[in-house]
């Protein structure tokens, strides 16, 4: 199709700027974009669970162990560093040329991960895949940000959300399916001629109108943003294996590093990261309750098997259906959170979720040997729901108060800080968890613990002791969690009064 507007060929939105480029999206074009972002959302969802899964049996065959974690870190520390670049390249060029560059990258990245000889090149090619995948994401979210105005995008919060958690489920699935029946080269391989999919369709179907000027590229805001970022994300990633003057030592380097750039950024005619955007009150909202949601959530997911396999005492099968809980509520609260931001406000929807997640993490604070496998999956099912209420809530309100100019910018800001959050989360519970158990009999016997088969042969003065460790560590966790939904709660009342997708008084958007 030609890129040239046809009568029945509009752009997507109406209230932008002059000088602005946008979508060219009639009806037809509309449908085919919609068809490429859920492919590309499902792609994205599904490609951490598939590789978790096969982990196993790749260190079987590549051996370093050793590297492992950093199989999974070097892909969302690569990620996490080059999201807002592209969030602000997408604003200044257009969607489309990024979105193919960063799809472009992740499909090298993917192609030779499943060449990789040994487990360093594995962790390499993942560092590549994670830099294609920083722009895939957010950017994917912008176009429909372009696409919908946003009461539209509100209704199909619950939609998108339901095909992430989909993917996520069909993930493992696959992923064993893959390994059991072919080589494990191909738990990333499957995920191309998906990629390949999503790409034809915006080849075609994606256009924009473009006023061609020259831009001042921010290279050194770029540089110090990734920098400060990635040594954030590095020492925080790191934090169990550095000492602790050390860890000081780079926190507070990577602390004066993003100092040094919001400095730097007033100065620029075309910054990396406009200033004027954290001025704005409901992305300073979302920046402050997204970051704390996602810590909040590894809160509920990472420790809770922990808890009922070494404290209760149950399989891993019985902890991974508790743990499924909250996939499931997640969709349920995406879709009441464009319900409720629908017929009321998005300061509406987000309260509502902070009840649940005041809820949820009461229940996880409360957790009770006695009181079995089914109250700790009602409190993490809980705080999914809360979970999806406030992030996709956020993300919808952050992309309708800006301008075309801003909206790249603006979503990447929102799913970085989700991304930093989940980061900042694990490092904080990690150190929680081994102040607790500081004085226990040490990791060996958490080990034995938490193996059924291991635990059958301790005494119970052997086990008593260290179930009691792992049970206060626990609940140590969640008391944390239980402080960061108060701040999640304190930003949802910093929302305007009656800001919602239908009612956008840009008076009142700014501090």
């Amino acid at each position: 199709m030609s890129g040239e507007t046809r009568r029945s060929e509009k752009p997507a939105a109406t209230n932008h700027s002059p000088g602005e480029s946008r979508l060219i999206a009639g009806p037809t074009r509309r449908f085919w974009i919609l068809i490429a972002s859920v492919v590309l959302i499902f792609m994205t969802g599904m490609e951490g669970t598939v590789v978790a899964t096969a982990m196993p049996t790749i260190i079987s065959q590549l051996g370093g162990f050793e590297l492992f974690s950093w199989v999974f870190s070097g892909y969302y520390l690569a990620q996490g560093v080059t999201i807002p670049i592209y969030g602000r390249l997408a604003d200044l060029y257009g969607r489309k040329r990024i979105l193919f560059f960063g799809l472009t990258v992740f499909v090298i990245g993917t192609t030779a991960c499943g060449f990789a000889p040994n487990m360093l090149w594995l962790v390499v090619f993942r560092v590549i895949q994670g830099i294609g995948a920083g722009a895939v994401q957010p950017i994917n979210q912008t176009v429909i940000g372009d696409l919908y105005p946003p009461a539209p995008r509100a209704k199909m919060a619950g939609f998108f959300s339901g095909i992430w958690g989909i993917a996520a489920i069909v993930g493992p699935v696959l992923g064993a399916f893959v390994i059991a029946e072919t080589a494990w080269n191909w738990v990333f391989w499957i995920t191309l001629p998906i990629a390949f999919i999503a790409f034809a369709l915006l080849a075609v179907a994606l256009q924009e109108r473009i006023e061609h000027r020259r831009h001042r590229i921010d290279y050194l805001g770029a540089f110090l943003m990734a920098f400060g970022i990635g040594l954030l994300l590095y020492t925080l990633i790191q934090a169990h294996h550095l000492g602790l003057s050390t860890f000081l030592l780079l926190l507070i380097l990577s602390a004066a590093i993003l100092a040094v750039l919001v400095v730097y950024e007033h100065r620029v005619p075309e910054p990396i990261l406009p200033l004027t955007l954290w001025r704005n009150r409901v992305i300073l909202s979302g920046v402050v309750a997204c970051f704390c949601v996602g810590c909040v959530v590894m809160a509920s997911t990472t420790f809770l098997p922990a808890y009922i396999q070494g404290v209760m005492g149950r399989s891993p099968i019985v902890a991974g259906y508790a743990l499924a809980i909250s996939s499931v509520t997640w969709i349920a609260g995406s879709w009441a959170g464009g319900q409720i931001m629908l017929r009321a406000s998005y300061r509406a929807a987000t309260n509502v979720g902070g009840i649940f997640l005041v809820s949820g993490t009461a229940m996880l604070i409360a957790l009770d040997p006695s009181r079995g496998p089914i109250w700790a999956a009602t409190g993490t099912g809980l705080v999914g729901i809360g979970m999806g209420l406030n992030q996709n809530t956020y993300m919808v309100a952050a992309q309708s108060v800006v301008d075309w100019s801003q909206r790249g910018t603006a979503t990447a800001i929102i799913s970085l800080m989700r991304m930093l959050g989940q980061t900042v989360g694990t490092a904080i519970y990690g150190a929680v968890v081994n102040l607790t158990l500081s004085e226990m009999l040490g990791d060996n016997a958490v080990d034995r613990i938490l193996d059924p088969n291991l635990r059958d042969k301790l005494s119970a003065s052997e086990v008593a002791p260290v179930m009691a460790g792992i049970g206060d560590a626990v609940q140590n966790v969640y008391w944390v969690a239980g402080a960061l939904v108060v701040l999640v709660i304190i930003a949802g009342a910093a929302l305007p009064k009656g800001l919602s997708p239908i009612n956008v008084p840009s008076s009142r958007l700014r501090r």
